[in-house]
């Protein structure tokens, strides 16, 4: 299939909506699909998503110049400065650079309308709710191609960004389905988007991580604990670090890994020496390759991410491939990734109780291993590319159909069972 995949631009560093769609485009490339990235603006040339998608042979367009590419980004910046340096002004400033991001991705709707007449896609997919994602939706649908979007979170979450949303559903009517990420934000998706449009489900997904050939990196009778994520207030780095300070003294074994970058990290970082735990705390900064990715999940005995609001993060699915167990806030789409056998869910924002699961999982050394056992079996039934991608093309072949045939169930010669959230009922259709 000819599919294209769209997004205004390239977040980078650390941005889990980069990672889903490099990650769809380069597993449908490596399945002899036809996949495209079309993005709104230009990345960098050394953007490491970028990198992964020239590397994994994916066509990638842009339909802005590099210039005004540099402009907004240099916009981003400024808006982000101001909010810090101005924190009661935040919601005028992000008022204000949201008239600007919609003024300027409006010019360029002829630019995407002529595209998308030309391209011969079957289908257009579309991610996150920004107004490059409505110019996109908007010219696709003139083009007459059938578009998907796909909420790549919770809608209206973070509330600070609810505005976004409120512009956006005006975009929804253009689109031919939505998706949601687990059956959790279908319901969400459901109860709280204005239009009744049919909305399925599609999983993130992540590459294998594991490889058993290469050395085992952990300590004999020591306990690791890991965080990968950006170092941000909704992520919850600060609530770990408390946490993690009440575990020590119970388990003076245990150590504790964070990999990311963020506004929080010099925060973390004087909150870490201030509990006199720094010694036992390792910032090891943003990975941007695979093989530093597998390199940091492997070094860890337990996966943890206390979110405040979530979709269904990846960097989770990747410590499932790890076969890590998994602590992680119950919110959003979590509660759809965790299962009992696979790790614990912990009220957000509660590091009395994260540090009462840490505690549990450190000194229970053989819970752990089960846990870490059954993770990996959800990881390759649920969120491994042989299980998402027939899922992906049934969903992309029902909709360039017009939903008047039902495809057979496509297998990829990969073994792959039907997917364990196929069956979910999607929203009723409104005529």
């Amino acid at each position: 299939m000819r599919i294209v995949l769209c997004k205004g631009q390239l977040m980078g560093p650390i941005s889990g909506a980069d990672e889903t769609i490099v990650t769809y485009a380069t597993q449908l490339q490596a399945a002899n699909q036809q996949p495209t990235v079309l993005l709104m603006y230009p990345p960098a040339s050394d953007d490491q998503y970028y990198l992964r998608l020239k590397q994994g042979g994916v066509s990638v367009h842009t339909i802005a110049s590099q210039g005004m590419h540099a402009s907004m980004n240099t916009g981003r910046k400024l808006a982000a400065h101001l909010q810090r340096a101005f924190p009661a002004s935040r919601q005028l400033i992000r008022g204000r650079a949201q008239k600007f991001s919609t003024s300027v991705a409006h010019r360029y709707f002829r630019e995407c309308l002529e595209y998308f007449s030309l391209c011969q896609a079957d289908i257009v997919h579309v991610m996150t709710p920004d107004p490059s994602a409505m110019v996109m939706i908007r010219a696709a649908h003139e083009s007459g191609l059938p578009v998907l979007y796909h909420e790549l979170g919770m809608p209206y979450h973070p509330p600070a960004f609810a505005s976004y949303y409120e512009q956006f559903v005006a975009a929804l009517p253009y689109c031919s389905e939505l998706a949601a990420l687990s059956p959790n934000l279908q319901r969400q998706c459901d109860d709280q988007l204005s239009y009744r449009l049919p909305i399925s489900v599609l999983p993130v997904m992540a590459e294998d991580l594991l490889d058993t050939r290469e050395p085992n990196l952990k300590s004999p009778g020591s306990i690791t604990f890991g965080f990968a994520a950006r170092l941000e207030r909704l992520k919850g780095p600060l609530v770990l670090i408390e946490a993690f300070s009440a575990v020590s003294r119970i388990f003076d074994n245990s150590s504790l890994k964070i990999a990311g970058a963020g506004s929080q990290l010099q925060s973390a970082v004087t909150l870490a020496d201030a509990a006199g735990i720094a010694h036992s705390c390792q910032f090891t900064g943003a990975y941007t390759t695979v093989e530093q990715k597998r390199a940091f999940m492997r070094s860890l005995d337990v996966f943890v991410l206390p979110s405040l609001t979530e979709g269904t993060p990846n960097c989770i699915v990747e410590a499932m491939a790890c076969g890590l167990p998994v602590i992680a806030s119950a919110v959003g789409g979590v509660t759809d990734m965790i299962t009992p056998d696979t790790g614990l869910l912990v009220p957000p924002d509660e590091p009395i109780a994260l540090a009462e699961a840490m505690n549990y999982l450190a000194g229970n050394p053989a819970l752990r291993e089960r846990m870490g056992h059954a993770a990996r079996r959800r990881y390759l039934d649920v969120f491994s590319p042989r299980s998402v991608l027939p899922l992906m093309l049934n969903t992309y072949r029902r909709i360039a159909a017009g939903r008047q045939v039902k495809p057979p169930a496509e297998k990829l010669k990969l073994g792959a069972e039907p997917h364990p959230w196929s069956s979910c009922t999607p929203a009723t259709e409104v005529a």
